[in-house]
């Protein structure tokens, strides 16, 4: 009888610390199939560094430890799942990077308790099929050794099941404090267990998490100039949310999705936008917090997860970046394909995994502030260099394309470079003093007379002296010549050799093919003979007096790729497209056709800047966080103005975000164009559009004597969202009225559908 009473004691001593306090709500219960299992015994790890002060966190969060503090933030641990608290010293807000019984809300099953109570998430891949199993910190057998810093800790973690593991590193960072630095070594990652392998890593995949509509606030994604989505209740609307890799898909693993034809010619689909700045956010507008993620390395192989409450059945809104360690891709297992089998790669990638968190809080805590502190970090780290901004209409002149003719092909001259001159002069008499000229169709076989690795101009626009003479011109008007080159691009139909043409993993050629009347089939150049070229070419040009070159290709296509048996990675490809634009920028300056962000230190100019998003279904609104970061840094273009559906709303736009029209232009009628490749062209005469260039030109050229070289520190959408007011680092104040009434606010008159600009210190005009 003594002993059930001992034993009685002993049990209520257990239960009594995890009863909630009188009054206290709480936690929500976990059924037997929520619940989840302890985790497994630990090894004794080393004692946290000397704590600064006590623990300032909420009494239910007594499990966390205090691991380190700046004049700004606290990082606090819990040790059995690796999870983290942050707590501004300021304002008391928390930022959590997993659930637990203090916050939890909801149903969860185990796979989803183990998920969103983990610091990591591991996918683990066993065979050779697509046969994944999640391992986490709360289900699965492990050990966690750590070791503490004065600036933070490493988890050392090893899921026993599955014989592989990796280190954490955290720290917080940053000159001011408010950075927090998550970290995977390469040299960390352990897989011990015969067939078993890491596929994905998800670092802090809770961070910032909210459930439901419970906080205001929104998710900051990649897509397109940038997009929110609201932490509104979703009502399960979406089976899932934004998830795509960073720089686009890997088509050394993927090939091409299908393409939808008109009249099997005409390709009716737009491609959605790719990610070209490594970046996601969360803002919690009623705490004033937030955070943007960066992910500093590995990004090459990640992907930006941000999935609305709803999605895949779970009540949380969340973003992370997720790491691809192994991927799997389909072999061909006869000469006509039609017969694939799985293949897991034989080696994972080998790169370091970061993600640089820049904790917001009080009035930064928006995606101004997001784009403030990304430009910061960029110019800060020498990712992006601060350029000539100074203002430019920018002139796409196509020269010649190629039609079928008897036997093989003749030239369809659409501008020669003496027309282009002709065009410009006359330009310039009606008030355009100065532009960016890019040249397409200038070299030799014309628009897709590829791969270009020489200065050799194609007789039928003039010929070499012709373009030297436009250049000269060009440069006498203030002006800049770029002459275009797809770097990357073998042109199938003109070039016999293939043995320069990449090949996917699974050795099958890299190739785009379309319905195009001329030239349906081109193949990628291997990397490091692309940048062979391209530095030929550069070298070349400058040896002729051209200073400047507009590239594209390679700016906007990474991928894996397999040569003489051996497999390299997007690591490799991004490399080699480096060295190429590092040696070509030595002789000449590169303005880049949408770059990927790791190439962003060699451009002088930004073309096709993004200034909408991809309409995803569950977007809630478009932001133009790409132009926040980079306007008042580099001249950005945006695409081409001849072909936007509505240009009032893209001339808006424009004067929104700072930057500057494009347009393309021919002398010849656009129905010339209509048996080449380039029949998607279809309103490019220079007469039909010299008003509308005029008319942009004198527009924009005001607005930017007002803001030229100066950033932008506030971006706000007012009322309804459809008045926006753009403040500039000189004072300057951009109101933009979308809506088709005049407003008046703080003194100011915009008309409708139009803008207006108060110089710094001064009036309205």
């Amino acid at each position: 009888m003594a002993k059930r009473i001992l034993l009685l004691l002993l049990c209520l001593g257990l239960l009594l610390p995890h009863l909630p306090a009188l009054g206290e709500e709480a936690a929500p219960a976990l059924t037997e199939e929520t619940a989840a299992p302890a985790p497994a015994e630990e090894p004794e790890a080393s004692a946290p560094a000397e704590e600064p002060e006590a623990s300032a966190l909420p009494e239910a969060y007594g499990d966390y430890s205090l691991v380190t503090a700046t004049d700004t933030w606290e990082l606090y641990l819990s040790e059995p799942n690796l999870a983290m608290v942050l707590r501004n010293r300021e304002t008391g807000v928390l930022l959590a990077s997993t659930l637990n019984d203090h916050t939890a809300q909801g149903k969860l099953n185990k796979t989803w308790t183990g998920y969103t109570y983990s610091g990591v998430v591991l996918d683990v891949l066993t065979g050779s099929s697509k046969n994944y199993k999640q391992a986490d910190l709360v289900r699965d057998e492990h050990t966690i050794a750590y070791t503490y810093r004065p600036d933070g800790f490493t988890a050392d973690i090893f899921f026993t099941e599955y014989g592989a593991g990796l280190s954490v590193e955290v720290s917080l960072a940053g000159e001011h404090g408010d950075e927090l630095l998550v970290r995977v070594p390469d040299a960390s990652i352990r897989e011990e267990q015969e067939g078993v392998y890491i596929a994905t890593v998800s670092l802090c995949p809770m961070f910032g998490a909210t459930y439901m509509d419970q906080e205001p606030g929104y998710m900051l994604v990649p897509d397109g100039a940038g997009a929110l989505i609201r932490l509104t209740d979703k009502e399960e609307r979406f089976p899932t949310g934004y998830s795509q890799m960073i720089y686009g898909t890997d088509y050394g693993f993927t090939e091409g999705g299908a393409a939808y034809y008109l009249w099997d010619e005409y390709e009716t689909t737009v491609s959605p936008h790719r990610v070209i700045l490594p970046v996601f956010g969360m803002a919690h507008t009623g705490e004033h917090a937030g955070f943007l993620g960066y992910v500093e390395q590995g990004e090459t192989r990640c992907s930006v997860e941000a999935h609305p409450n709803g999605a895949m059945r779970v009540s949380y809104n969340r973003c992370f970046a997720k790491f691809l360690l192994r991927d799997v891709y389909k072999q061909p297992l006869n000469q006509s394909g039609s017969t694939k089998m799985d293949m897991v790669e034989k080696d994972r990638i080998h790169h370091d995994m970061a993600v640089r968190y820049f904790l917001l809080a009080g009035d930064q805590a928006d995606y101004t502030g997001m784009a403030v502190r990304c430009r910061e970090y960029l110019l800060d780290t020498g990712r992006v260099k601060a350029g000539d901004t100074a203002y430019r209409t920018r002139i796409d002149f196509i020269g010649s394309d190629r039609e079928k003719f008897l036997v093989g092909t003749r030239p369809v001259v659409m501008t020669t470079a003496e027309e282009a001159s002709e065009i410009l002069r006359e330009l310039q008499l009606a008030g355009v003093t100065s532009t960016l000229v890019v040249y397409r169709g200038w070299q030799n076989g014309g628009l897709y007379g590829l791969p270009v690795s020489s200065f050799s101009a194609d007789g039928a626009i003039g010929g070499n002296d012709a373009v030297r003479r436009l250049h000269s011109e060009v440069s006498r008007m203030g002006g800049q010549l770029c002459l275009y080159v797809d770097a990357l691009r073998i042109n199938a139909s003109t070039t016999s050799f293939t043995y320069d043409a990449a090949k996917m993993v699974n050795k099958t050629t890299l190739k785009e093919q379309s319905r195009k009347p001329v030239f349906p089939l081109f193949y990628y150049l291997l990397p490091n003979k692309a940048a062979e070229g391209l530095k030929r070419l550069a070298a070349d040009l400058r040896k002729n007096g051209i200073a400047a070159m507009a590239v594209g290709g390679i700016t906007d296509h990474l991928f894996s790729y397999s040569a003489r048996d051996v497999q390299y990675s997007r690591d490799d490809s991004a490399a080699a497209y480096r060295d190429a634009l590092d040696g070509a920028a030595e002789p000449v300056s590169l303005a880049l056709e949408e770059p990927i962000a790791c190439q962003w230190d060699a451009m002088s100019a930004f073309l096709n800047m993004p200034l909408d998003g991809s309409d995803y279904m569950y977007i809630d609104e478009e932001v133009p966080f790409l132009p926040l970061v980079l306007r008042g840094v580099l001249p950005l273009y945006g695409d081409y103005v001849n072909f936007e559906a509505n240009k009032t709303e893209f001339f808006l736009r424009m004067a929104e975000t700072g930057v500057y029209p494009s347009f393309c232009l021919t002398r010849e009628d656009a129905s010339a164009l209509i048996y080449t490749n380039s029949n998607n062209l279809y309103s490019t005469q220079y007469t039909a559009w010299r008003d509308t260039v005029t008319a942009y030109d004198k527009a924009l050229r005001g607005l930017a004597a007002e803001t030229e070289g100066t950033v932008i520190l506030r971006h706000e959408k007012l009322g309804d969202g459809s008045l926006r007011r753009v403040t500039y680092a000189n004072g300057a104040v951009v109101w933009v009225n979308y809506s088709d009434t005049e407003v008046r606010t703080d003194g100011v008159i915009v008309p409708p559908l139009s803008w207006t600009v108060v110089p710094k210190g001064g009036e309205q005009p």
